[in-house]
């Protein structure tokens, strides 16, 4: 037998050994069937960490949130002439006032010119 050998296994009897084998075994086993659980619990260990930093983020976009609420809130809501709803207002006074009615004159002057086009042409003859 090897030198070293002999220095390994010193005084351990075959039968010893046949233990010491069952037990690595086990524990390989063991620690296999374990593996998923201690994963989690590291993951979990992990996640409970970082939960501060993650608090502070959230702090933030809230914060950040509340001015873009604030910003929405003035541009949906009426205030003085600066707002989407009152250039939305302006928009469609200006439709309803202005351009409605040229539409609506140049809507007749159409039918008009029609009519005078078609009295203009000749009279289709019958055969």
């Amino acid at each position: 037998m090897p030198e070293w050998l002999t220095f390994l296994l010193a005084d351990t009897s075959a039968l010893q050994l046949v233990f010491w084998f069952i037990a690595i075994g086990a524990l390989i086993a063991v620690i296999v069937k374990l593996w998923p659980a201690l994963t989690q619990l590291v993951t979990i260990v992990n996640s409970v960490t970082g939960l501060p930093s993650f608090i502070a983020r959230t702090d933030e976009t809230l914060l950040d949130q509340d001015v873009k609420i604030a910003a929405i809130h003035h541009e949906v809501h009426y205030n003085n002439g600066t707002s989407v709803k009152d250039s939305q207002a302006r928009t469609e006074r200006v439709i309803t006032e202005e351009i409605m009615p040229a539409l609506k004159t140049l809507a007749d002057a159409d039918v008009q010119l029609r009519a005078d086009i078609e009295d203009t042409q000749s009279p289709k003859e019958t055969p």
